[in-house]
């Protein structure tokens, strides 16, 4: 695949939009890359990030491959990452890494996209670019601490400024809180899965719900738009919470069924939550994962005309 244009500086790369800007950052990266990747398939598109990997470890770059156990066919792709020299690790079999991370010097990719052939051609997904040295820093202090130790938790790094904030962990769950109750206008949700049990009352997923109630009761347009293939759809995994979205007036759109929606985006406004985490008990309180706030609102605007597009394609839900 030839080298794409560069994406600036902060951008969305949801869709098809991902894999060009993530071998735009690992060919221009001279220095260091890191991946933390929750699935590895043997698809064309993720051969291509593998061997985009494995080229920039032949001219010098130092390319550190970090992964869950969970895919199947992973396993292969380290292995022939490994094989030509690149440092590659398996997480701890006690903690699911989750994440969708690339650092590549000062570029980062964080969102939903898996390396799969369904997350880089098929599916619905939410990503962001960002080339910022400070944001990338950040993340690789996160991805050494869990490289060290895989079963750690590391302790979230200060952050002081408005306009990024990286996030990871434990942290995701407040940053959704404060973007909800912080919103005047509007609020857009497109979530993969939305699981929500009636008998964990102050949960990471009852808070975020509760938010989004508040803030249609106090008149902010709130909509989500949640995920409509069949494996989410026959485990009923989002049914609960679409019963008390329902309940409470919130206008509620299921995705197409024949196109997996595993994007997991907040927009508040003028500001965007994208990340890895699913809105579930693993997704915001036991797994690895990272995400990031943007406070710009043309990006916001971006994320919202693509939020809109989704809704366009979707069904009304009726409950």
């Amino acid at each position: 695949m030839p080298i794409p244009e560069d994406p600036g500086l902060t951008r969305a790369v949801n869709d098809r939009d991902f894999l060009p800007a993530a071998l735009l950052a690992i060919h221009a990266a001279q220095s260091e890359i890191r991946v933390a990747e929750y699935l590895m398939y043997d698809d064309n598109s993720v051969n291509d990030i593998v061997w985009a990997l494995a080229a920039a470890h032949d001219r010098g770059v130092h390319v550190q491959v970090l992964v869950d156990e969970e895919g199947d066919e992973t396993q292969g792709r380290i292995d022939a990452l490994s094989f030509v020299g690149v440092d590659t690790q398996f997480d701890s079999t006690s903690v699911t890494l989750h994440n969708k991370l690339i650092i590549a010097d000062d570029a980062v990719l964080v969102g939903s996209h898996n390396f799969t052939g369904s997350a880089l051609d098929r599916n619905r997904e939410g990503s962001v670019f960002l080339r910022d040295a400070e944001i990338a820093a950040w993340y690789a202090s996160w991805f050494d601490a869990v490289w060290d130790d895989p079963a750690a938790n590391p302790p979230v790094q200060p952050w002081t400024r408005t306009d990024l904030a990286p996030l990871a962990d434990r942290s995701v769950t407040q940053a959704l809180v404060d973007c909800i109750d912080g919103a005047v206008t509007d609020i857009d949700v497109v979530m993969y899965a939305l699981s929500w049990n009636d008998n964990y009352p102050g949960s990471e997923v009852d808070q975020v719900l509760t938010a989004l109630e508040v803030a249609h009761l106090r008149g902010v347009a709130v909509s989500t738009v949640l995920d409509g293939s069949s494996w989410i759809v026959s485990n009923g995994i989002n049914d609960d919470a679409i019963d008390r979205l329902s309940a409470a007036g919130i206008p509620l759109w299921t995705a197409p069924a024949n196109i997996t929606t595993h994007a997991k985006v907040l927009r508040c406004d003028g500001t965007v939550i994208v990340g890895d985490a699913n809105w579930s008990y693993s997704g915001l309180g036991l797994m690895h994962g990272t995400s990031v706030v943007v406070r710009d609102r043309a990006m916001a605007a971006e994320y919202a005309a693509w939020i809109q597009e989704i809704r366009n394609e979707s069904v009304v839900v009726a409950r």
